[in-house]
């Protein structure tokens, strides 16, 4: 009959736990890199921060002195713009570009004819599309004589990222679009860059609400002022330029830029190109 000594027992026991240890080790998190990310162009729903929005209505500024908040942002004298004598002045005017302010309709297979650009984001900070005329995006166009491009200020979006830009996409290799690649850059609330920047690191919705940093431009639009057409424009690290589609991608209720809008339905399974135009308020 075999028999076994106690004491070799045990040893073996108090052994065993240190033996799992050493074939499982605790994983480690980190967030995913340019060349690990899946082919979906948000990542994972996950431990999201919310963003603020701002009123539906934008307050005035008696409104907003009485809650304790600065005053709006200065407008541009309409008068000018519509063709009427300016008032005289002694000072010079500091806001000298013409302002307008509306909303923004959305056009393209897939939306009806009441759809607009979305007040409120998706989960990413992302701008999507609404057929509700009510929660329709109020933007300010500013467009200075001889600026290439202009900032969208939103005024009743996103609380804390105020310009409607452009944010480089989570699964694209790099802020660069083209027509020979498929990636993108989501319309979304950014800080303010200058005319004609490459995309910055600067605070963005997408960023706030998933914690990965993706770089932004915000003065990327341009107004046909005969048809209303908003085109977007994309400065690449080299600073080349190229042709711009906006497109709208609706699993997930979000605008986007893209050079090829093939290459990016084929990537991520949906994505159809839209004209957004602006409309007057």
């Amino acid at each position: 009959m075999r028999t076994f000594k106690l004491s070799a027992v045990l040893a073996a026991l108090l052994a065993a736990p240190a033996l799992v240890g050493a074939v499982l080790p605790i994983p480690h998190t980190s967030a995913p890199t340019r060349t690990d990310r899946t082919m979906a162009p948000n990542p994972a729903t996950g431990d999201l921060s919310t963003l603020a929005l701002a009123q539906r209505v934008p307050m005035t500024n008696a409104q907003r002195l009485a809650r304790g908040l600065a005053p709006n942002r200065p407008r541009f004298n309409h008068a000018a713009r519509r063709g009427l004598a300016p008032r005289a002045s002694a000072a010079p005017d500091p806001n000298p570009c013409p302002t307008m302010t509306g909303t923004v309709r959305v056009a393209g297979a897939g939306t009806s004819a009441s759809t607009f650009v979305s007040r409120v984001p998706n989960v990413f900070g992302e701008y999507g599309v609404t057929t509700d005329a009510a929660n329709a995006l109020l933007v300010q166009y500013a467009n200075c004589a001889g600026a290439a491009s202009a900032d969208l200020v939103t005024l009743n979006g996103i609380a804390d990222f105020t310009y409607l830009g452009g944010i480089t996409g989570f699964s694209s290799l790099s802020g660069d679009l083209g027509p020979g690649s498929s990636m993108y850059a989501y319309l979304g609330g950014t800080s303010q860059t200058a005319p004609g920047a490459t995309p910055q690191a600067v605070p963005n919705s997408f960023t706030f609400t998933t914690g990965i940093q993706e770089d932004v431009e915000s003065a990327i639009w341009t107004l046909d002022r005969t048809t209303g057409v908003l085109s977007a424009h994309w400065s690449n690290t080299d600073r080349s330029t190229p042709a711009i589609s906006i497109v709208y991608y609706a699993p997930e209720n979000f605008l986007l830029l893209t050079g090829n809008p093939a290459a990016f339905r084929t990537t991520y399974g949906a994505g159809s190109v839209v004209t957004l135009t602006f409309v007057e308020a």
